[in-house]
């Protein structure tokens, strides 16, 4: 039989308790450092942001062709010449033949990196084949790497489900990269909303006038 008598109370509850304390106090000095780190980081976090200035996305405005205006050349002196058309939709059809109106945003990418890239017209075509709208009647350049983005606004109807862009572009040698040239259609309805990308497809290599 174990005579706990000659041992002092602290010792005995030490020893009864002292596991439990050991644990706790592991315990609270890995939280005491995990806060401290999480706040160290936050705010580094917060440093790096307040250094950055935030630009919020500018809202859709047509581009002014006076910008990408070109003097020295025309498009006849360009010997490279494609046409691109490319599908819009301003509106599908839904619920039995019920008309769900769509946006739609052309976007022409100048995707060489050393080169410009030159647009001669850009014209946009009805279901029916009608031209409804010139977006661009003379030439212009795109830089390297340069977009230029034209919308058609979601209440514009006169284009319907067969619209289309035909995009004439122009290069000064055989080796610039192809403008990458698409359209997103975006639409919503309540809390259904649609998006979905066409991509312009090339009819023919012109040659210069």
């Amino acid at each position: 039989m174990r005579n706990d008598s000659k041992y002092p109370e602290w010792f005995l509850w030490f020893a009864e308790h002292g596991v439990r304390i050991l644990i706790l106090l592991v315990i609270g000095a890995f939280a005491l450092f995990y806060v401290r780190a999480r706040t160290h980081t936050e705010e580094r976090l917060d440093a790096i942001e307040e250094s950055i200035e935030y630009e919020p996305p500018r809202a859709y405005a047509p581009p002014n062709l006076d910008e990408y205006a070109v003097t020295d050349l025309s498009a006849a002196s360009l010997p490279i010449g494609h046409t691109v058309y490319v599908p819009i939709y301003s509106h599908i059809y839904h619920d039995g033949g019920r008309p769900y109106l769509l946006e739609a945003t052309l976007s022409v990418r100048n995707a060489d990196v050393e080169s410009p890239v030159y647009l001669s017209s850009i014209h946009y075509y009805d279901t029916n084949g009608r031209l409804s709208r010139k977006y661009v009647d003379r030439l212009i350049r795109l830089a390297p790497l340069q977009t230029i983005e034209f919308l058609v606004e979601r209440h514009d109807v006169t284009g319907g489900s067969g619209a289309n862009f035909i995009v004439e572009w122009r290069a000064s040698d055989t080796f610039v990269e192809a403008p990458f040239i698409e359209a997103i259609m975006v639409g919503r309805s309540g809390t259904n909303a649609i998006s979905f990308v066409s991509l312009g497809r090339e009819l023919k290599r012109k040659k210069a006038n």
